[in-house]
């Protein structure tokens, strides 16, 4: 009788993936490297320039250092991405493309930057690597010409250079560590959470080694000099009626498996799974019956990480400060942290690595088809000035009156840079015409605000722009219907959903 074939027992079959690993695993990278290259690649880099984007564009295009340092002061961002656009704008130029071109750039920059630089293990720095590659985080904001690519570069650096830090301190290390902490500060104010939690455990880990290192603070100094005069500016905001976001509700917290692994339940289950692993070798370590697995190093960075990530969310439910671009400067610490827990869990269960890539690539893939299939979805072609100042050109107008209809509206506005910024793309295309921005109609009817502005000349636009989910917005109370109250006005509507970007011109 011939011999019946066995299925092998899963040892065996574990044994052959574990071989196979070595193989297996650079080809999965790859694969998360290109898809992520092709879905920044496709994620509206040919979109127009949204509202945030047009700050950039407008404060990259002034003229000379002292106008750009006015415009650097009364930005919410620090200068290190403003001063970096500033000087490209001057050889590169100020279209869309241009403008976008630095943060592609960047964003493409950071997995290769973890795949060479990130970790001594290969296999850790392919899997950091390979996620980092697939977040949704580092999409949209690869193609925006906004500081938050330049952001997660510098971040994914360092934590590669805190890691070393808190596993050899030297003066050399803190300084790196310190240096690029600064930028990351100078770049957006929100990276400070993760940098002072930083600090602190680093002196609770090294103490005397890390107060031997104390030369490093030097970079501190002038980021908290720029901070000093800078931030009593951005904190007004936060502090007035002039704050435009909302708090956060329960349902947000579905926000962190999304957020760090792009997917839903998957990542609830993913999550769950690595903080219940990792709580059984904390207790084994604590109890000294198993060694933990970790350098205090790789414990430090993702605990730092995860610990600013959480306290962000939790002042978003009482302040309401929260979006969710600012957890970039905490993503790279996070995925080193998951990268290293698979690269761990692989070994008792080689399977998990070829299905949580294949599971972040099928979700970066259906992201990637969205992008093809309905580009005009894009936030950017919801809130944008360019397609209705396009609009506004054609028609040749003599003046604009334009109003931002919003609580941000009451801030003083001196410098006029609002009236900068909503005439910025008629200026590109060199139709330099007067602007009014009459002011924000508090209790009033932006409607007859507008129209009183306006006056009677024929050839003058207008250009008003509300979102109604904006609370104390007066076109929630008072929608646009300019042409019914004065026939001789012809209006588009170029917004959706929320936003109205309503672009007028008297005939």
């Amino acid at each position: 009788m011939a011999d019946i074939a066995l299925p092998a027992p899963p040892s065996t079959s574990f044994a052959s993936l574990r071989a196979a690993m070595p193989r297996l695993l650079p080809m999965l990278t790859g694969a998360a490297l290109l898809l992520g290259l092709a879905c920044r690649l496709y994620a509206g880099i040919d979109a127009p320039l949204w509202l945030d984007e047009t700050f950039s564009a407008e404060i990259a295009s002034q003229p000379d250092f002292a106008h750009f340092l006015r415009w650097a002061l009364t930005e919410m961002s620090g200068p290190v991405y403003y001063g970096a656009l500033f000087l490209w704008e001057k050889v590169a130029g100020n279209s869309d493309l241009a403008l976008r071109l630095p943060s592609l750039a960047l964003s493409i920059a950071a997995p290769l930057v973890v795949l060479r630089w990130g970790h001594r293990d290969r296999d850790v720095r392919m899997l950091w690597a390979a996620i980092l590659a697939l977040s949704v985080v580092g999409f949209d904001s690869a193609t925006e010409a906004r500081p938050y690519a330049l952001l997660l570069l510098l971040a994914c650096l360092q934590t590669i250079a805190y890691v070393r830090m808190i596993d050899a301190p030297t003066t050399r290390r803190a300084l790196a560590w310190t240096s690029l902490s600064a930028l990351m500060v100078l770049t957006h104010y929100y990276a400070a959470l993760i940098c002072g939690i930083q600090g602190l455990v680093y002196l609770a880990i090294c103490r005397r080694r890390a107060v031997r290192t104390w030369p490093a603070l030097a970079p501190l100094v002038p980021m908290a000099l720029w901070a000093s005069y800078h931030l009593p500016f951005v904190l007004g905001f936060a502090t007035s009626d002039a704050n435009w976001y909302r708090l956060l509700q329960p349902e947000a917290l579905w926000l962190i498996p999304l957020l760090l692994t792009g997917m839903s339940w998957p990542g609830v289950l993913l999550l769950t799974g690595m903080a219940a692993q990792v709580t059984m070798e904390a207790r084994a370590a604590w109890a000294s019956k198993a060694r933990w697995p970790y350098t205090p190093g790789e414990t430090a960075v993702a605990a730092s990480g995860l610990v600013a990530l959480l306290a962000l969310l939790m002042a978003g439910f009482v302040v309401p400060t929260f979006t969710p671009r600012y957890v970039l400067p905490y993503i790279p610490a996070i995925f080193l942290g998951m990268a290293l827990w698979v690269r761990r869990t692989m070994a008792l269960t080689p399977l998990l690595v070829p299905v949580l890539l294949c599971a972040l690539l099928g979700s970066a893939a259906a992201q990637l088809a969205g992008y093809i299939r309905h580009p005009e979805a894009d936030y950017r072609y919801i809130f944008n000035f360019e397609l209705p100042s396009r609009w506004i050109a054609a028609q040749r107008p003599r003046r604009l009156v334009f109003l931002w209809d919003g609580p941000t509206a009451m801030i003083p506005d001196p410098n006029r840079h609002m009236a900068a910024v909503g005439s910025f793309f008629l200026r590109r295309d060199g139709i330099d015409i007067p602007v009014i921005t009459p002011p924000w109609p508090r209790d009033g009817d932006p409607n007859l605000t507008l129209l009183q502005a306006a006056g009677q000349e024929p050839g003058t636009a207008i250009l008003w722009t509300y979102d109604v989910n904006i609370p104390g917005t007066r076109g929630r109370v008072h929608p646009w219907r300019i042409p019914a109250i004065d026939p001789r006005w012809d209006c588009r509507d170029f917004g959706r959903g929320p936003v109205a970007l309503v672009a007028c011109i008297r005939r």
